[in-house]
C-alpha cells in the first residue's frame, strides 16, 4: 500500500459517458481507478489489492469481488474481476484496514478511505444489532403455565350510618278570618290616641301665642 500512496495519479481524457479516469498504479498489485465527472465529483471507484477487489458507485454503495489469477495486470483495463454475489465482509474489512494508514492529501485516496471506513462501520453496527441465527438443535425451555390465582376474601367495608332526615313540620290549619302563619298584620289605630295628639297640639299652639304676646309687649 505504501507504493500506492507514493504513486502519482494519471488522468485520462473524458470517455463517451463524459467521465474522465484517474489511475493510481502500483507495481506490487495495488490499484485505484476513479471516474470523475466534469465538476470534479467522484462517481465510481475501484480498489484492487492483490486478488481482492472493492467497487463503490454513487447511489449503489460498496460491493466486493476477486481478481482472476493467471493473467498479468499490466494495463489495468484488461484485468478481469469476478464480483461476489453478496458483499463479503472479510474483503471489505481488509481493504478498509489497508487504507486506514493513509495520511496523505490525495483527494481520491481520501475519498475511497472514507467510503470504506463508513461501509465497515455500518457492517459492524449491523452485526451488533442483528440477532444470532438459530441452529437446528436448539433446546427451548418449557413454558410453565402461570400459577392459579388465589381468591382473597375482602371484607366488605361497613356502610356508613344513615342520619335520620328531619321530620317535616305539620301543615298549618287555616281558618276563615284568621291571619296566615307568615302574614304581618297592620298596626291597630285607636281613637283615643288621636284625641290625645289633638289636645297636645292645641296646648302647644296656645303656649306659642302667649309667648309671642309677651315678646311684643316687652319690645
Amino acid at each position: 500500500m505504501q507504493e500506492l500512496y507514493r504513486a502519482r495519479a494519471v488522468e485520462g481524457p473524458p470517455g463517451e459517458n463524459g467521465l474522465r479516469t484517474v489511475w493510481h498504479l502500483s507495481p506490487q498489485g495495488a490499484e485505484l481507478l476513479s471516474l470523475v465527472d466534469d465538476e470534479g465529483r467522484v462517481r465510481r471507484q475501484e480498489l484492487t489489492l492483490l486478488d481482492e477487489h472493492c467497487i463503490w458507485a454513487s447511489g449503489q454503495g460498496v460491493r466486493t469481488g476477486r481478481v482472476e489469477s493467471g493473467e498479468a495486470r499490466r494495463p489495468p483495463v484488461s484485468t478481469e474481476v469476478r464480483a461476489d454475489p453478496e458483499l463479503v465482509p472479510q474483503r471489505l474489512v481488509r481493504a478498509a484496514q489497508a487504507l486506514a494508514t493513509y495520511a496523505g492529501q490525495d483527494r481520491y485516496i481520501l475519498h475511497m478511505q472514507r467510503v470504506l471506513a463508513l461501509a465497515r462501520e455500518g457492517l459492524e453496527m449491523s452485526s451488533i444489532v442483528a440477532p444470532e441465527p438459530l441452529g437446528r438443535n436448539v433446546a427451548f425451555a418449557p413454558v410453565m403455565p402461570p400459577p392459579p390465582r388465589v381468591a382473597v376474601a375482602v371484607s366488605a367495608a361497613p356502610e356508613p350510618a344513615l342520619t335520620p332526615e328531619p321530620e317535616a313540620p305539620p301543615e298549618p290549619v287555616l281558618r276563615y278570618g284568621e291571619a296566615l302563619p307568615n302574614e304581618v298584620l297592620p298596626p291597630v289605630v285607636r281613637r283615643s290616641e288621636g284625641l290625645v295628639l289633638v289636645a297636645v297640639f292645641g296646648v302647644a299652639f296656645v303656649v306659642a301665642i302667649i309667648m309671642l304676646f309677651v315678646l311684643m309687649r316687652g319690645s
